[in-house]
């Protein structure tokens, strides 16, 4: 735990990075997602058993509705918003491992889709320089989909922190489920999204 602790306050805690703009499609392309941001990590804190980070997103993040003629036609929703996040984490005597969850904890949007969503963190390693880690959503969020409604569904995702010519870089890897909200269960989508790339400046 102290190798991850000493990684984050060198090269985490106190960065800010931007993310470029990035496209992706919806409903098999009815749909089309245009999202940037900029992140700051800060508020490092830590005990002899774990540590919690805060992440700070201001984002850019519109979703259009597409034209038969493949033309971006209507504004179907806007998450841009400023939000604050968290990381906790605290090392497992059982399994001699470290776990936690990731939760927002406020927000400045109308239209939040990560309010009231918690996501449990696993998987956490230092390797090479290369901090990684797995999060798994629980239960579901909203996701718009055509005529005005939305669709629950839930993301597993890979993040990636390492250094890459002194500058920090974070890698945010999602995959989507559609939920099943009488079984509780998820099933493959068809949407895709691209991997969130963060370089700091």
């Amino acid at each position: 735990m102290k190798k991850i602790i000493d990684f984050i306050e060198e090269n985490v805690n106190g960065r800010t990075l931007f993310t470029k703009e990035l496209v992706y499609k919806l409903e098999d392309g009815a749909l089309e997602g245009v999202y940037s941001d900029q992140i700051s990590f800060s508020n490092l804190k830590y005990s002899q058993s774990g540590f919690q980070l805060d992440m700070f997103i201001v984002a850019n993040e519109k979703i259009w509705l597409m034209g038969a003629d493949g033309q971006r036609e209507e504004l179907r929703k806007d998450f841009s918003a400023v939000s604050l996040f968290r990381f906790e984490l605290a090392k497992r005597k059982s399994t001699d491992t470290m776990t936690g969850c990731f939760r927002m904890i406020s927000a400045s949007g109308r239209n939040v889709a990560a309010e009231a969503v918690v996501s449990g963190i696993y998987d956490i390693c230092l390797e090479n320089n290369v901090l990684k880690f797995s999060e798994d959503q629980v239960l579901y969020r909203d996701q718009p989909i055509q005529d005005g409604q939305s669709k629950p569904v839930a993301f597993q995702s890979e993040h990636r922190f390492y250094c890459e010519d002194g500058k920090l870089h974070y890698e945010y890897n999602g995959k989507c489920f559609d939920y099943d909200i009488n079984t509780m269960q998820r099933v493959n989508s068809s949407d895709s999204f691209p991997p969130f790339v963060s370089i700091e400046k």
